[in-house]
């Protein structure tokens, strides 16, 4: 009998271990709805800015992992945003993301591209400066292979 509270308190604690803060998953829920990305500024969106305030480091790494592109896509900006030391880990964890958003310039030209190019544009050093991405030798290599 003592095996199966020992489980059962194991699965419990392993079950709550990634739940969401309702706040955070009101913003989750908004986000979802995103048909494009602005790959100009995606942080100008209000969702983004949204679960920016309110979600925390762990829940941004949790949601980077998410089902849907959108959501993935801008944790991943938030984190680079909150220069998370672990950004380019969550990068490489990414590298056959080759699901496809689309995409916008808030202007006329629209287009589609897979998570993985949009983690990788979002650490190239020559456009966001981000204290734990790649340095600019680091980056050109990684684009190359791309």
């Amino acid at each position: 009998m003592k095996e199966y509270v020992l489980v059962f308190l194991i699965l419990t604690f392993i079950s709550c271990g990634n739940k969401l803060d309702s706040k955070v998953e009101n913003a989750v829920n908004i986000l979802i709805e995103e048909t494009s990305i602005n790959t100009t500024f995606p942080e100008g969106n209000e969702a983004y800015k949204n679960l920016f305030r309110i979600a925390t480091i762990e829940d941004l790494v949790y949601l980077t992992d998410n089902e849907n592109p959108y959501v993935r896509y801008y944790s991943f900006i938030a984190l680079r945003e909150k220069n998370y030391p672990k950004i380019k880990e969550i990068f490489f964890s990414h590298k056959n993301d080759t699901e496809t958003i689309n995409t916008d310039n808030g202007a006329c030209l629209k287009g589609f591209y897979s998570i993985k190019d949009l983690m990788l544009w979002a650490l190239d050093p020559e456009y966001h400066s981000s204290k734990f991405g790649f340095s600019q030798s680091e980056y050109d290599k990684i684009s190359k292979q791309e």
